[in-house]
């Protein structure tokens, strides 16, 4: 744990303790609040400087003690849980189980997917589903009268180098009535709705935590699973929900140094990954045709970030100056997709194809080598049994996890390596022994569960929870 890591988790502490009066149907809002987008940019460089140290109450001295000082302003929301009969309530938030998986392996007559924003009409499956925001009901007095308390709060701390910061101060503030709608929301589903357990895709979004805690005040048990690969840890604690999802050895560890119960982790994978070896993926010519790519030449996908696009814009050209490969550009998905540097990217290389709405699995059962940063697509790839070259992001430096270290061969801060490392491998000179072992030995680590077996596994946990 790095100084800025500490100032971070520290700080976050202290925003809990210093709006604890802000709070709404008995649920904290600086609880339930995005910190790290709260502090992000202007105020969130303010956390490297050694002069922010006077500032922060909350004394981390180790690493082991992150959850344990989050769990104390968690602890009062945590009530005795007990087997009830109820519905499995699965909130659709960064859940990413295939529909077909949830067709498959969830009696309708006992499930039900809460949405966070569409209407049941837009449902694409037979389990029941309700939006969460129909059960809100927040008169505008209210709000305004928890803005004008936070506005009070804030200026009360207008010295403090974070919480004067103009940015914050607005996103706060703007934050509230949606907090608020959030809070009421989940207070009156479980007012109404019978619930035996909460399947979670996340913990780290204002709704999915607001669940969580609402869900423990009821004594129903959670189950967050892993949404992705942890590179950025503020991303995936503090643990919130009754149990994680994990996806192998790795993170057990990982949870455990920052002081999560290991009774509390589950093995389990995710659900999604499972399709790798039971989806009836796209054959290679329709993909081929689908494309107009060139059948004699291999395929090359480049997985873009929506912000950092120097390093593979370098790389494309490099790869369509030589001429030798298929390149396919696979940009974000969600509003990220149309991020002015990822159009920027696209008008560069207006004669690539950008696999803007194909499936991800599709993609990776018909290349035959992966260009990506370091996101959960490179775990995707490696379980795809893919080549996969990683150019590293520039933002995650000061706060990375390394998850990929082991595959530190292939992790370059050099575009002109990458391409070079990338057609030796391509052009069947490449040492793929080597590749297979360091393949082998990472995914023996990072990822546990048989493909196939992870919506049994989650099966089996709500089962122990509910029957």
């Amino acid at each position: 744990m790095n100084n800025f890591e500490r100032n971070y988790w520290a700080s976050y502490c202290d925003f809990i303790d210093k709006f604890g009066s802000l709070s709404y149907l008995g649920i904290s809002i600086p609880i339930v609040s995005p910190y790290y987008v709260l502090i992000h940019e202007n105020a969130i460089n303010k956390l490297t400087s050694k002069s922010f140290n006077k500032f922060i109450s909350t004394n981390i001295k180790q690493e082991k003690g992150i959850q344990s000082h989050l769990e104390q302003r968690l602890s009062p929301y945590k009530k005795k849980i007990n087997k009830r009969k109820g519905k499995i309530v699965l909130y659709d938030t960064a859940l990413r189980i295939p529909d077909h998986m949830l067709q498959e392996n969830f009696s309708p007559s006992e499930t039900m997917i809460l949405l966070q924003n569409t209407t049941p009409a837009e449902n694409a499956h037979s389990i029941p589903a309700a939006p969460l925001l129909q059960f809100s009901n927040v008169e505008t007095k209210a709000i305004d009268a928890l803005q004008e308390k936070t506005i009070k709060c804030l200026n009360k701390a207008k010295f403090h180098p974070i919480y004067r910061d103009e940015k914050f101060r607005k996103r706060l503030i703007n934050l509230i009535p949606k907090i608020m709608r959030q809070i009421s929301a989940a207070v009156n589903f479980f007012e109404v709705t019978p619930v035996s357990c909460l399947v979670l895709g996340t913990t780290n979004s204002s709704d999915t935590r607001i669940l969580a805690l609402a869900a423990a005040l009821k004594g129903i048990p959670t189950i967050c699973l892993q949404h992705g690969v942890p590179m950025l840890e503020f991303g995936y604690l503090p643990k919130v929900a009754t149990y994680l999802s994990v996806y192998g050895k790795y993170d057990i560890e990982w949870y455990a140094k920052k002081g999560v119960p290991l009774a509390m982790l589950k093995d389990i994978g995710h659900p999604r990954f499972d399709e790798l070896s039971s989806k009836n993926l796209m054959d290679k010519k329709t993909f081929h045709s689908h494309f107009k790519l060139d059948p004699k030449r291999k395929t090359v996908l480049v997985v873009i970030h929506y912000e950092e696009t120097e390093v593979p814009h370098a790389i494309i050209a490099q790869l369509r100056k030589q001429g030798t490969v298929n390149i396919i550009v696979k940009p974000r998905n969600g509003k990220q997709r149309r991020s002015e540097k990822t159009v920027l990217l696209q008008k560069a290389f207006p004669d690539i194809s950008f696999a803007e709405d194909m499936d991800l699995y599709d993609l990776l059962h018909n290349v035959d080598a992966v260009v990506s940063y370091e996101s959960t697509i490179v775990l995707e790839a490696l379980l795809a049994n893919k080549p996969v070259f990683i150019w590293k992001l520039k933002s995650l430096i000061p706060s990375s996890t390394n998850y990929y270290g082991r595959l530190n061969d292939y992790i370059f801060n050099n575009p002109n390596r990458l391409v070079k490392h990338l057609t030796t491998t391509l052009e069947g000179n490449g040492d793929m022994d080597k590749w297979e072992k360091n393949k082998n030995d990472f995914l023996a680590y990072k990822y546990s569960p048989p493909l196939g077996t992870s919506i049994n596994k989650l099966k089996a946990l709500i089962q122990s929870l509910t029957i």
